[in-house]
């Protein structure tokens, strides 16, 4: 139970700064403030990449709210997860940073 819970408090922090970083990466990729394709190309992979870690963090809440026994709540499972984590909190930061300027 212990595993589970922390497992679920590091899959919505890392969808919050997911979901943070898609807004932002979006609108940028979207809008014309950036003045080279190859910037807002790079916008648009880095909101996939959000995408991505928020619709995995948040599957992965569902099936651990859902499934009582499963791997997702394991050691192995937590220090795996860590990363994507540590990536979201990272660029989290930087998006924070730029919207600070």
């Amino acid at each position: 139970m212990v595993w589970q819970t922390a497992t679920a408090g590091l899959e919505a922090a890392t969808a919050a700064c997911a979901a943070l970083n898609l807004a932002y990466f979006f609108l940028r990729a979207t809008t014309a403030h950036e003045p080279s394709a190859s910037r807002r190309l790079a916008a648009f992979v880095l909101a996939l990449l959000s995408l991505a870690a928020l619709v995995e963090s948040t599957l992965t809440l569902v099936i651990i709210n859902l499934v009582t026994e499963n791997g997702f709540a394991s050691p192995p499972w937590f220090a795996a997860r860590s990363l994507t984590f540590a990536g979201m909190a990272c660029m989290s930061a930087l998006v924070l940073r730029a919207v600070g300027r």
